[in-house]
């Protein structure tokens, strides 16, 4: 370090994404150059960069070397979800912290601005149109580091079910990649590159509306009920599958020929204040559309592979229906799974998935059966975590077993059957919703539970092993939870000059 400061600073310009300012790259860092723009339009950039950060200024008092911008480094996205969760160490507005090599050692201590810190907004804005060109080369990096990678389960459906499309997709995809490595080899978008890719643009545009069409097709028919999107699902899992993986080429192959145009408008410095407007605006958008596009393929493949995992939980019958084997049901969780990390990783995101249920409240006789758990791990709503479960009764003409969950957000209520052979739950109310609870005991039978929300009346009861012991403590505590939850928004009390104030009664008695 220089007396002054750190000597590796980090102005992160996207969530993810910085610019790392040193006397030299540290040793072992993987670190994503300048590529493909002129020796002028970067130094300006980064000059800009370095005094709006502050860097210029150490520089200045004597941190040797300190605002030369020697190129991208992307957080891992592991780094960008603990940083929700744990807050960095910090000194005067910076974040501190360690850069470490892909091998996992520490290459270099660090300070860095965050982009959603007030400092990087002022960055942003000293920048003024320079920003474009810095989105540009955020574009380029994320290109650069994140080649296409054929995943051979959902190719091969995806070649079997769009035949007809197939030959474009794969030409159009490698049209442009081949684009991409040479523009990088020369260091500039030319017109021998570009020319490839510009007579393409037809194709392109055809390509990833007709696979966004059919993706969005999906997504429509999985917005409704458990059951209908399960149904979906079991009928159409194999074109989902094509469907996805043929918008992740036709989107990127796309996206690349946008960046590779944005490249070579760059590069016509005798007309550079029209092309700053210009690449300004197509950059914007590029990023906006493609953002757009990875967020709806990214939803389909989460809840295809929610739905996926269910399936696999539940009764052979439920199986999907083109399989003959129940190797065949995880096969395809297999292909869903491999689908949706690929997504998180083009979206520098960690791919999650809900963890098992382990709820604090179980209001059974026994234990909780396992199934159920297993189940209600993929039908939870959200990543919800499940505070409690109780073996109820409906209270119906004829009774019967049902499940009440609660979550942190909604309680739920379905029968047993439901959720155990086709992995459904019937009901589910807002705990903003809840107006009443009321909880009554009974004697020599199981205690009765009331739940009185904005539109129903809802009666629970408990079988004999719930009326005493430590049956009875725990279905006292589930109603105090539920009676936590009790609220009677403002916009639904109501007042009555009878209740308002002394009555005619009083007045007539103190006269």
């Amino acid at each position: 370090m220089a007396p002054d400061g750190p000597m590796v600073s980090l102005v992160e310009i996207e969530p993810g994404l910085a610019v790392l300012f040193a006397d030299q790259p540290p040793v072992g860092l993987d670190l994503i150059p300048f590529e493909m723009m002129s020796p002028h339009a970067s130094q300006g950039l980064t000059d800009k960069l370095a005094m709006a950060s502050g860097i210029g200024n150490l520089a200045a008092q004597g941190a040797q070397g300190a605002a030369t911008a020697q190129g991208l480094v992307r957080l891992a996205p592991e780094t960008l979800q603990a940083l929700k969760t744990a807050q960095p160490m910090t000194s005067g507005g910076w974040n501190l912290g360690s850069l470490v090599t892909s091998k996992g050692k520490i290459a270099a201590s660090v300070r860095w601005a965050p982009v959603t810190g007030a400092q990087a907004a002022s960055i942003l804005s000293a920048l003024g149109p320079a920003a474009a060109l810095l989105a540009l080369q955020v574009q380029l990096a994320s290109i650069s580091r994140r080649i296409d990678e054929n995943i051979q389960l959902t190719r091969d459906v995806l070649q079997a079910l769009h035949e007809d499309q197939w030959t474009t997709l794969l030409g159009l995809h490698e049209t442009t990649m081949r684009a991409v490595r040479e523009a990088q080899a020369a260091g500039a978008v030319n017109d021998h590159i570009y020319a490839a890719i510009a007579t393409r643009e037809p194709d392109l545009r055809k390509q990833r509306l007709l696979f966004r069409s059919f993706v969005r097709g999906h997504i429509k028919a999985l917005d409704t009920d458990g059951q209908s999107r399960r149904a979906h699902i079991q009928k159409n899992i194999e074109q989902i599958l094509a469907d996805a993986h043929g918008m992740l080429m036709a989107e990127w192959s796309w996206y690349r020929a946008q960046v590779l145009r944005a490249g070579h408008i760059s590069r016509d410095e005798a007309n550079a204040v029209e092309n700053e407007r210009l690449l300004a605006e197509l950059v914007a958008d590029t990023q906006r559309e493609h953002t757009r596009a990875m967020d709806e393929v990214a939803d389909l493949l989460t809840d295809l592979e929610r739905q996926c995992r269910l399936i696999a939980e539940l009764p052979v019958e439920w199986s999907l229906p083109f399989t003959t084997k129940r190797q065949n049901t995880r096969d395809t969780v297999a292909m869903a799974e491999a689908l949706a990390e690929r997504v998180a990783t083009l979206r520098n995101r960690v791919h999650t998935q809900p963890g098992p249920l382990d709820p604090p409240l179980t209001v059974f006789a026994e234990a909780v059966p396992d199934d159920v758990l297993r189940i209600l791990r993929w039908v939870v709503p959200g990543e919800e975590p499940l505070l409690a479960i109780a073996d109820v009764n409906l209270d119906r003409l004829v009774g019967e077993d049902a499940y009440l969950g609660v979550t942190p957000a909604r309680l739920f209520i379905s029968p047993q059957s439901s959720v155990r052979k086709q992995g459904v739950i019937e009901r589910e109310f807002p705990l903003a919703d809840v107006r009443y609870v009321r909880f009554r005991e009974r004697d020599k039978r199981g205690p009765v539970l009331d739940i009185i929300t904005t539109d129903e009346n809802i009666k629970l009861t408990f079988d004999d092993w719930a009326g005493k012991g430590q049956g009875l403590d725990d279905t006292r505590r589930l109603a105090n939870l539920l009676a936590a939850a009790m609220d009677l928004p403002e916009s639904e009390r109501r007042t009555d000059p009878l209740l308002s104030g002394e009555s005619s009664t009083t007045r007539a008695l103190t006269r």
